[in-house]
């Protein structure tokens, strides 16, 4: 009895080992054997769950499936009694330690409004304007933001600059170039603003027509979608921006006056601002402009009695960054030759030729790109303006921007 006890443990024990030898059998078996699909010769991969999510963000083509995500806004604000107050622009400290008096939203410096919702360049807009607009929010679900702009090899470190600073708020960057270019196209291969990639669809075109090949191809637009669209310098103000997400009523169309500097942001133009770029809501772009984008960046536009707009910045605070010539010398001397003649006006340059070593000495001596205009110097740590909070938070990154190293006294200060 004893001796078929023991043979039975040894039996059941053998028999357990060869069945999980067969289970590791069929597993690999299963695995090496090709599917349908792939059994045409070429080499499949099984990939991580790191690799799988590595393939899934890239960007988008006119083949993709583009569906905008609906966010409520309720994620960007909080309750003290009966305020809702917008964390980036309330002073939660101080409210958190008064919370049972505290009735009102205190707000930080360069923010208003009741919810302290209103960055300073969009409170002193409506001020300045003088008109009865009664704007309300912050609504139940952001507005979709649609940015629309060109992308050349000139504009690659304004173009990074753009994505980073304004990724977490943009749902859908629409980058083109022409039709002869495929400068873009690489870079974006090559992991280009590779953490937003998930957000940006490529395409080529004209430029005529690119909102309309899009439009068709976006599943889910609203009426009240912004889209957003500016030149290839030009950086618009976020926290501008996110107010016109949650908020209903404010006038249209939206121009932005933009702070105009030159070679980097340490050098500003003798005009100092420079308007551009235009927003809206889908609705107001098929109503008054026919689904013509071009009219939206049309400076004519905020001119027109036809319109009731605003224009975000001043002097002292703008709506953005229009950042000339911020590449180096060489690509400089690049763009300036790829551009018509009359782009410059040759009688005011001395030598008359422009070449890496004349766009040096410009930098370093502040003048701007004629020889003769003198440019105003730009402080970093005094002007609340200097630069975008990315470029600011990144300076490594954007160095040569951020410091004229073409200039002694500049270098060891920065």
């Amino acid at each position: 009895m004893y001796i078929f006890r023991w043979n039975l443990k040894k039996i059941s024990l053998w028999a357990l080992l060869l069945s999980q030898v067969c289970l590791l059998l069929i597993f690999f078996y299963v695995q090496l054997i090709p599917s349908e699909q792939e059994s045409n010769g070429r080499i499949s991969f099984l990939r991580s769950s790191e690799d799988t999510e590595e393939v899934r963000n890239t960007y988008h083509t006119l083949d993709s499936n583009i569906i905008l995500k609906t966010v409520k806004t309720r994620q960007s604000y909080v309750d003290f009694n009966s305020s809702l107050c917008f964390i980036n622009g309330t002073d939660l400290s101080s409210m958190k330690y008064a919370k049972g008096i505290n009735w009102r939203c205190q707000c930080l410096p360069g923010w208003h409004g009741n919810d302290c919702g209103q960055p300073e360049v969009l409170w002193r807009a409506l001020l300045t304007s003088r008109k009865p607009f009664k704007i309300r929010g912050p609504r139940t679900f952001e507005r979709r933001l649609i940015y629309i702009f060109k992308v050349d090899k000139f504009s690659e470190f304004v173009t990074d600059i753009r994505i980073y600073e304004l990724g977490a708020i943009v749902d859908l960057f629409i980058l083109y170039e022409d039709d002869t270019s495929d400068y873009l196209r690489q870079k974006l291969d090559n992991n280009f603003c590779k953490e937003h990639q998930n957000k940006i669809l490529y395409l080529k075109d004209d430029g005529e027509t690119v909102w309309k090949k899009v439009r068709w191809y976006l599943k889910n637009l609203r009426n009240d979608d912004i889209i957003l669209s500016s030149s290839a310098n030009e950086i618009p103000n976020k926290d501008a921006l996110i107010f016109l997400k949650f908020h209903d009523h404010w006038p249209q169309p939206i121009k932005f006056r933009f702070r105009w500097s030159v070679f980097g942001f340490f050098w500003i133009h003798p005009f100092r601002t420079i308007t551009g770029g235009g927003a809206c809501t889908m609705s107001f772009l098929k109503e008054s402009f026919s689904n013509k984008l071009k009219l939206l960046t049309d400076n004519k536009t905020l001119s027109s009695p036809l319109y009731k707009g605003l224009t975000l910045g001043d002097l002292n605070h703008y709506g953005g960054w229009f950042c000339e010539y911020c590449n180096d010398p060489a690509q400089v001397v690049e763009f300036i030759a790829s551009k018509p003649k009359n782009i410059i006006d040759w009688d005011k340059i001395e030598h008359g030729k422009i070449d890496k070593n004349y766009i040096e000495d410009l930098i370093e001596n502040g003048l701007y790109i004629d020889g003769k205009s003198e440019l105003k110097k730009s402080r970093r740590y005094q002007d609340n303006y200097f630069a975008p909070k990315y470029v600011i938070e990144h300076d490594w990154k954007y160095d040569f921007l951020m410091v004229n190293f073409y200039s002694k006294l500049d270098y060891y200060e920065g």
